[in-house]
């Protein structure tokens, strides 16, 4: 990635049809102009955004469309991978049932809810100052990860009204509660101590 760590988890029944892939996908993410990137960033993120103008963490959605650029070579070979960029989960293959935890912005290690992910990407950010959290779940991880960010910095009730006109799924944990949009009823679990 541009500047990412990113672990790949992948099955195929053809092992080095995979690896060779694998090495093929980091090898067009390495090869990637940064300059270049940046400008098609901005203006997928003008399209995506539409009339909202919200703050945006450039160092974060940039290596999530350069993998989104990269995985249709994955996605030839395997028959399924998940892919981790730095906490953004990218999920590649037939529907699934993946639960990914949603962090507590004041301690890292407890979740405060699960999500299941069944398709398409996942990113949370957190904030400690803000006691938020913002999880995105989406069909890319361009989009999982700018509307993460973008919806971090305008709260909990804007983000969850802005999730159906986008497109996503919004999880969102602030000192109201953990609240989730419609769509994500019986996919969101909580643990006992945060069950209304």
């Amino acid at each position: 990635m541009v500047g990412s760590t990113v672990s790949v988890a992948a099955w195929s029944k053809d092992s080095s049809a995979l690896l060779s892939a694998i090495g093929r996908m980091r090898d067009s993410t390495r090869s990637t102009d940064s300059t270049s990137i940046r400008s098609a960033v901005r203006q997928a993120w003008a399209a995506e955004r539409g009339e909202l103008s919200p703050r945006l963490e450039w160092r974060d959605v940039v290596d999530s469309y350069v993998l989104d650029q990269a995985v249709p070579v994955l996605a030839a070979a395997a028959d399924s991978a998940l892919i981790d960029l730095g906490g953004l989960f990218l999920w590649v293959g037939p529907a699934t049932k993946r639960r990914v935890g949603i962090a507590d912005p004041g301690n890292a290690l407890d979740p405060v809810a699960h999500v299941e992910l069944h398709s398409g990407a996942i990113s949370t950010v957190s904030g400690r100052g803000e006691r938020r959290a913002v999880t995105v779940l989406a069909p890319t991880a361009f989009k999982a990860a700018a509307w993460s960010s973008a919806l971090f910095s305008v709260g909990c009730d804007k983000a969850l009204a802005q999730a159906a006109r986008r497109g996503i799924s919004v999880v969102c944990a602030d000192s109201a509660g953990v609240r989730w949009s419609p769509e994500l009823q019986n996919r969101v679990v909580l643990p006992p101590a945060h069950v209304p």
